[in-house]
């Protein structure tokens, strides 16, 4: 993603206001997950008049039988929470409905909208390693679905990505897979430059370790 460097244009206590509900609520629970010690990830549901309908988080690394949602599985994904949160899908009104998720989806989370029956998903981050929306355009059957597939606004983009690096430092840190960080490097040299940065210098971390609001995570990702 092109232009992503540089700083955000929300001020500290205005996030919610200058980055929309939706996209408030999925970096919301992206920064839920990390503080729980998941992966960065959130989503939510948008109806067709932008209202938050439903909201999921990443929680592969969290204790399982929480009600509701999928917890301390390989399945736990943020999109999957989202999707599981949602009370009803009413054909044809959840047609005008839209997944926000803080990531690109992977095989498995594109494979859930596609058949959600959802007609709609935007992301923020992307991911080469195992972004998968090209699911949603170019498979025979899903593309008969017409699903449309956007990005967010180029704040959200950025701050997502970092907070995504900043994990994958995290996990790199305990022996995590460097090829995973390197495919995020080849085409975001600088964002990751900058997430080495803000990890060595260990303040997003302890913002994380506080269970500091998203505000200030997100002025120290700016």
């Amino acid at each position: 993603m092109s232009g992503v460097v540089g700083r955000g244009e929300w001020a500290v206590g205005s996030e919610a206001g200058a980055l929309g509900a939706g996209w408030h609520a999925a970096l919301s629970e992206a920064w839920d997950a990390y503080v729980a010690g998941s992966l960065p990830i959130g989503a939510c549901v948008i109806d067709a008049a932008g209202n938050v309908i439903a909201r999921g988080r990443n929680r592969l690394n969290e204790p399982r039988g929480v009600a509701g949602v999928i917890s301390g599985s390989d399945l736990a994904h943020a999109e999957i929470n989202a999707l599981l949160a949602l009370q009803d899908t009413p054909r044809p009104d959840c047609y005008g409905w839209t997944v926000l998720t803080t990531v690109q989806p992977c095989p498995q989370c594109a494979g859930a909208i596609a058949m959600s029956g959802l007609r709609s998903v935007a992301y923020a981050a992307a991911d080469p390693w195992a972004g998968c929306t090209h699911l949603l355009t170019d498979d025979p059957y899903v593309s008969r679905k017409r699903i449309r597939v956007e990005r967010a606004p180029a704040d959200v983009q950025r701050a997502a990505l970092r907070l995504m690096l900043h994990a994958l430092l995290d996990e790199l840190q305990s022996g995590g897979n460097r090829a995973v960080l390197d495919s995020f490097d080849a085409v975001h040299p600088q964002d990751v430059a900058f997430a080495e940065a803000l990890h060595a210098a260990g303040t997003l971390t302890s913002l994380r370790d506080q269970r500091a609001p998203l505000a200030g995570a997100l002025a120290a990702l700016a």
